[in-house]
Formats: C-alpha cells, sequence, structure tokens
C-alpha cells in the first residue's frame, strides 16, 4: 500500500522535475523486463498493480507499486490530465489531455507474454511511451479486452472535424502510427465501440443545430481507414454514452436505450423505451457494459437502470442513494460479479451481479462503505473523489483532493483497509497491472 515514508522521497523527486514546461520528462532509466519467478506450476501471483495518480496543481503523473507502496516513477505530461484510462491489457496509461488536443501513454510496467502453454508475467520499470495522437478534443475512450476507440469531438471554432482512432496495447509498445482512424466531415460529440474489424459509431446530420448524433453506423476497416456499410434507420434522439458486451452494443437516447445484436457479421437494432420510472427530461446518458455481464447498467442523473438486451426491459436499481447525493465514480468489479458506485456523500455502493436475473433489476445492493465523513463541499475548484478498480483482486481506491489521501476498500470485506497520505492533491487516478484470470479469480 502506498506508504506515508514516500512523501519526502516524492517531495526530492518532483522538485528535480517540476522545472520542465512543454515536454513530457521522465525521471525512468528504461530497464530490461524483469520475468516474474517462475515455479513452473504455471499458476502465477499476478500481484496488487499499479496506481497512477494525477497532480491537480501541475502536469505530473505518479506511478505506485501497490505491493509495497514504493514510488516507481513520476512523469510531466504536455498538460494537466482530463482524464485517464487503461488500456486494452490494462498494461498502458491513456493520459487525455482534451483541452491541448493530445493523448499520451505511460507505460505502467507490468504484462505478461504467451508462453505457449501459460501466460507469463513481466515486470519493469514504467515509462512514457513515444506515442502520441494529436486529434481534436479526445473525449470519449472505450475499451475492450483487445482494442480501444478514442473518439475525438472535433471543435466547431477551429472548423475541425469529429475522428475515431481504433487502436491496440500493441501499436502503444511499438509507437505504431498503423492504426485506422475514421474521418467525418463535421464535429460531433459522439461514441464508438470496437468490435475486431469493425467499428460501431455514431452518425450526425450536419444540418442540425446539435452535436449530439441521432443515428449509428457499422464502419468496416479497411487498412487506415473505415468505410461505412451499414446506417441503421432506427434513431436514437440526443444520443450520449454506449457500451458493450458479448453481443450487444447500446446507446443511450432520449427515449430509451438503443440496442444493436451482433450475429456474426450481421447487426439488427432495436430499441427499449424508457418506462414510468423515468420522469421530466430523466434519460440514460451514459451506460456501462461487460463482457461477462449480460445485462448494462445505465445512469439517469442518480437514478440507476439495469437493461436486459435480451428480453428487453429497463428495470430500476434501488441503491438507496443518499438525498442530494450524485454518481461520481462507477464501474464492474470482480469480473462482472460485482458494481461499485462511487457517491459524492462519499459513500462506496456495492452491488452484487447476477447475471441469470431474467425479471427485475439483475443488481442488488450488498453493502455501503463510508470512506470520508468530511464536508466534501470544501473540496478544491474543480475536484471530486476519484475512483479506481483493480483488475487483479477484489479492491478499489478512491483518491480524495481534500485530505490529499488514497484509501483502499477491500470489496469482499466491505471495508477501509488502509488510508494514506499522498502529499500533494489528487486529481485522475487509474489502476494498471495484470488482470486476474477466471480460475485464478
Amino acid at each position: 500500500m502506498l506508504k506515508s515514508k514516500l512523501n519526502v522521497l516524492a517531495l526530492l523527486i518532483s522538485a528535480s522535475l517540476l522545472a520542465a514546461c512543454g515536454d513530457s520528462t521522465t525521471n525512468i532509466v528504461e530497464k530490461d523486463p524483469i520475468p516474474v519467478e517462475d515455479d513452473h506450476d504455471h499458476d502465477h501471483e499476478t500481484g496488487a498493480g499499479r496506481l497512477v495518480i494525477s497532480d491537480k496543481d501541475s502536469t505530473m503523473l505518479r506511478v505506485y507499486n501497490l505491493e509495497d507502496g514504493d514510488l516507481l516513477g513520476q512523469f510531466s505530461s504536455l498538460s494537466n490530465a482530463s482524464a485517464l484510462y487503461a488500456s486494452a491489457s490494462q498494461r498502458f496509461v491513456m493520459v487525455v489531455q482534451r483541452e491541448s488536443d493530445k493523448v499520451e501513454f505511460i507505460d505502467g510496467g507490468l504484462y505478461q507474454e504467451d508462453h505457449g502453454d501459460h501466460l507469463h508475467p513481466y515486470e519493469e520499470e514504467p515509462r512514457l511511451m513515444s506515442l502520441q495522437l494529436s486529434e481534436s478534443r479526445p473525449t470519449h475512450v472505450t475499451t475492450t479486452d483487445e482494442q480501444i476507440a478514442i473518439f475525438f469531438d472535433g471543435n466547431v471554432a477551429t472548423s475541425s472535424v469529429a475522428k475515431v482512432a481504433m487502436l491496440n496495447d500493441e501499436q502503444i509498445n511499438t509507437g505504431s502510427n498503423d492504426y485506422p482512424v475514421l474521418t467525418y466531415s463535421t464535429h460531433m460529440h459522439g461514441a464508438a465501440q470496437a468490435r475486431g474489424e469493425i467499428l460501431v459509431s455514431t452518425i450526425r446530420d450536419a444540418a442540425t443545430a446539435s452535436t449530439l448524433p441521432d443515428q449509428v453506423g457499422i464502419y468496416h476497416v479497411h487498412g487506415d481507414h473505415f468505410h461505412l456499410e451499414q446506417e441503421f434507420d432506427l434513431r436514437c434522439p440526443g444520443l450520449h454514452g454506449s457500451a458493450q458486451n458479448k453481443d450487444y452494443v447500446s446507446f443511450g437516447c432520449t427515449d430509451g436505450v438503443m440496442l444493436l445484436k451482433q450475429d456474426g457479421e450481421t447487426f439488427t437494432a432495436s430499441k427499449v423505451a424508457n418506462t414510468a420510472d423515468f420522469t421530466g427530461t430523466m434519460r440514460i446518458g451514459t451506460l456501462e457494459g461487460h463482457e461477462d455481464a449480460a445485462h448494462f447498467i445505465g445512469f439517469a442523473g442518480a437514478a440507476v437502470f439495469s437493461v436486459n438486451p435480451v428480453a428487453g426491459t429497463i428495470n430500476k436499481v434501488e441503491w438507496q442513494a443518499t438525498t442530494g447525493a450524485s454518481i461520481i465514480g462507477y464501474g464492474f468489479a470482480n469480473h462482472g460479479e460485482k458494481f461499485v458506485l462511487l457517491d459524492s456523500t462519499g459513500a462506496l455502493s456495492i452491488l452484487n451481479y447476477n447475471a441469470a436475473a431474467t425479471t427485475g433489476a439483475a443488481f442488488e445492493l450488498a453493502d455501503k462503505v463510508q470512506i470520508t465523513t468530511a464536508d466534501l463541499t470544501a473540496m478544491p475548484t474543480g475536484s471530486q473523489l476519484q475512483l479506481a478498480i483493480s483488475a487483479a483482486d477484489d479492491k478499489v481506491y478512491v483518491a480524495d483532493p481534500l485530505s490529499k489521501t488514497v484509501s483502499t476498500i477491500d470489496l469482499e470485506e466491505a471495508e477501509v483497509t488502509e488510508t494514506q497520505e499522498l502529499g500533494f492533491t489528487p486529481h485522475k487516478l487509474v489502476w494498471v497491472g495484470i488482470p486476474a484470470g477466471h480460475d485464478d479469480h
């Protein structure tokens, strides 16, 4: 876990780096990969992974080893990170800098290689990668366990059009620019999902006043670009938010959830309409999916809904929200068996997922963990609690900009197991490492 003794080390290292501006810098010297000791039974411990945390007051990002709390490295990005995402294999960190039209990448240093009869883990020092993406307004990032889709909204003020880059971890590792890019003819606050050689992405009529699209198309990769192969007549007004699982891709609409079912290379479209639980202007604008989850989970403000694409139903999830609370962090955990909600009161709600549910909500509240009782209205401007979910074990991490701490929460025990000081104001954080296999889990 993060050790308070690291504060002095962090200050000493940062002093040598804070003079840097403009270009990205790092104090890490790359080393040869260190194989994890092999006892030949191929049942390796993947470790707790690493946590990457950005600094609110600078462009610095720090990488911590969650096994022993060591500060492994610091990196200065080109500008402040607007978001951090883990890559497809969860080896790399995508440092999204929306306002400066950049995406940079950090190698977290933990990965595994296929050795035929087993996957062999390796451990390296973290490093800043050479690959940079420079397109207008990177905003929505979605991943599968093999691919990444980054949607660039474009910018009407600079006449920049929307684009989607579809890439994988190998291209990040080699610094290759041979990934395909979908280029639109107008700007758009859109969404995209990568599915092999297919990109499911949004379509917007440039004549409309809204920057939100209302249609979806199927694009097929052709070398460095895409061809539109199918455009669905079914409309999705005010489209915002997307997710996918093994068989379906979902999109949030003002009047419900649009679903695309894939059968081989054939896609069919349908819509699940909003229910009586949706009042006023309520609509699902955010969706989450997981390969091992048959249901999607959608958000309409502080209301949470379970979407069953097979049955074509939407059911409200009762997560016992505190009055006035808003959801500020969320995600599937524990191989899709749990879903966690971090709210603005400092509470973490743990939901159990029932994949076999055919009626009613498939998510049920199991526990709540109060991470902080501080007055969170005193947060620094532009800050809020931040959530990172481990794929190696049953833990999540919450960074608190107010107390400048990061807490470890054990989901199985439903308790905070450690809270450590950081010595700086955290802004964004993400977990990277080697995901536990289904058998390990």
